[in-house]
């Protein structure tokens, strides 16, 4: 057997392994997910079926917080970002690598300032969103930390916790 063929065969291997072990967390991370979203819901009188939908839960999420607009907010500038990218045909996620080489990441400075305030936006708003769901639970600061840092984790200790939903908490 060739030694280049071997070692071929063994970064194959290799980065097989890498990617299920990552396909097999992300599927169980999105799995508890469910069902911390499912409990949460559940407790603020939504059906827990809704967690399943991927950015329907994020619609109720945001729901449950009374922060609705500001994720139709979310959507509408990502939808505007893209329309932008794709008429003004910058966009460098499509780009091959011969392409990314000769791109002028400065002449399109408008595309690229609107994709910053975007992640912006939506940095701001999940962190607002985390502290306001910690607060209708009863939660303060050290909690929005834990959701912003290890969701799932502590989407199900407000889920199958003793925390109480109660949305008058928000007027506080």
């Amino acid at each position: 057997m060739d030694q280049s063929y071997a070692a071929t065969v063994v970064a194959t291997g290799v980065v097989a392994a890498t990617f299920s072990t990552f396909f097999i967390f992300s599927c169980f991370w999105y799995l508890l997910q469910i069902i911390a979203l499912w409990r949460v819901f559940k407790k603020a009188g939504e059906p827990g079926w809704k967690s399943i939908i991927p950015i329907y839960n994020y619609y109720i999420l945001f729901k449950i917080t009374k922060m609705k607009n500001w994720f139709w907010w979310i959507i509408g500038s990502a939808v505007c970002a893209a329309i932008m990218y794709i008429a003004d045909g910058s966009n460098p996620l499509g780009m091959n690598q011969a392409q990314l080489e000769v791109y002028e990441w400065g002449a399109h400075p408008m595309a690229l300032f609107a994709t910053i305030m975007i992640v912006f936006v939506c940095v701001y708003s999940g962190i607002v969103n985390c502290y306001r769901l910690s607060k209708v639970f009863g939660h303060g600061v050290g909690f929005t930390f834990g959701l912003i840092f290890f969701e799932p984790i502590f989407l199900m200790i407000l889920g199958f916790g003793i925390s109480k939903y109660d949305k008058k908490r928000l007027a506080k």
